[in-house]
């Protein structure tokens, strides 16, 4: 009898003291690790009663509050790896990485597009336009995989993009990253600065100028403690912490962005931060332009991108005068009128295959040398 009591009085203390201490302990505004905004207190209003959001927003908040709630993750994480669960919020571990799946492609979103590469490729008919689109991990470690998942080949899509471009001309770069020693991060799903430079000398000679080598370049390891993206969706304490490297030269730049300039095309205080690949460009922004003081001929290229460009940019930042970049997913309208491509050398488009399939802004492009009216 008084174990009985005893376990009564232990759960009514389990369900009294959680919550208590998840209401009252110290909150924290962001969770750096799974690299998310935690929700705030909801305001109680008859309004709010009534439609039900504020129960709502009480549930997201002890959810995202909840004492010890990344421990509780971790553990249940690993207990799901223990049954023999190989994947964990759509990522999976293979050879100590992190692996993000690519499967269920929208078509009609991709022929949109590559639709909307076309018209402004045939809108600026005299200028050279390049589809750069790069593999994920998935592709690397395809074999891996389980064959239950019925994961579409990144190849395919790829020749899929070929088939339908119109005037612009595809450079595939898989054979450069499959050839990287180190090509994609293992807590990341970005790849490495070792397979955008080795993409970058396939690039140059399509482009026609003769890459830099790595020789001229001081290559430096300037974070051995980064965790990204994956990690945060698994919280996988097993993967070791990636290393990120920069390639530099003494080239002198002009990087502005929101109408601030700065003098490198890296910015270190995000070394110290949980979203270290924003050391690359300072993370991603709708428009942002990089000068090469040395260049005094002009010559000049537009860049159409995803994150993945911010550490393939610098490699070609010294071969023009200037380098506009633009970013779809954080664009106006208007700021996207205001770009026109006429007024470039070149235009390359770079995007991983997973985002570009995946995009609903990209078809913005379109609206490029428009008026403003």
């Amino acid at each position: 009898m008084k174990t009985k009591v005893l376990r009564v009085i232990l759960f009514f203390l389990i369900i009294l003291i959680i919550p208590a201490f998840t209401l009252l302990g110290e909150k924290e505004t962001v969770s750096y690790n799974e690299n998310k905004t935690l929700a705030e207190f909801p305001k109680l209003s008859f309004e709010s009663w009534k439609n039900r959001s504020f129960m709502t927003g009480l549930s997201d908040y002890f959810s995202d509050h909840f004492v010890l709630r990344e421990e509780f993750i971790r553990f249940k994480n690993s207990i799901e790896k223990i049954i023999g669960k190989n994947e964990i919020n759509e990522v999976f571990e293979i050879n100590g990485n992190l692996i993000q799946t690519f499967k269920n492609i929208d078509y009609k979103l991709t022929d949109r597009n590559i639709s909307a590469m076309n018209k402004l490729k045939s809108k600026n008919p005299d200028v050279a336009f390049y589809f750069v689109p790069i593999i994920t991990a998935q592709e690397i470690y395809s074999e891996l995989l389980p064959a239950y998942l019925n994961l579409e080949s990144e190849a395919d899509y790829i020749e899929y993009c070929k088939s339908k471009l119109i005037g612009v001309e595809i450079t595939d770069v898989s054979r450069e990253i499959h050839d990287t020693d180190y090509p994609f991060y293992k807590t990341d799903h970005h790849w490495t600065t070792d397979s955008a430079y080795n993409a970058y000398v396939k690039v140059s000679e399509k482009l026609g100028f003769t890459p830099l080598g790595t020789e001229s370049f001081k290559i430096e390891s300037v974070s051995d403690e980064f965790r990204g993206t994956l990690y945060s969706k698994t919280l996988n304490e097993k993967i070791t912490s990636d290393t990120i490297k920069a390639y530099k030269t003494d080239t002198e730049f002009v990087f502005t962005v929101k109408e601030e300039k700065h003098e490198s095309l890296y910015f270190e205080k995000f070394l110290n931060e949980k979203d270290k690949y924003s050391y690359f460009l300072s993370g991603n922004h709708g428009i942002s332009s990089i000068e090469n003081k040395s260049i005094s001929e002009k010559k000049e290229l537009l860049l159409i991108k995803d994150s993945y460009a911010n550490c393939f940019v610098p490699f070609l930042a010294e071969h023009y005068s200037k380098i506009t970049l633009v970013d779809p997913r954080y664009c106006s309208h208007t700021q996207i009128r205001g770009i026109n491509p006429s007024e470039y050398n070149e235009v390359i488009i770079l995007f991983n295959v997973s985002g570009f399939s995946q995009e609903q802004n990209f078809s913005l492009i379109e609206l490029m040398g428009g008026s403003n009216d």
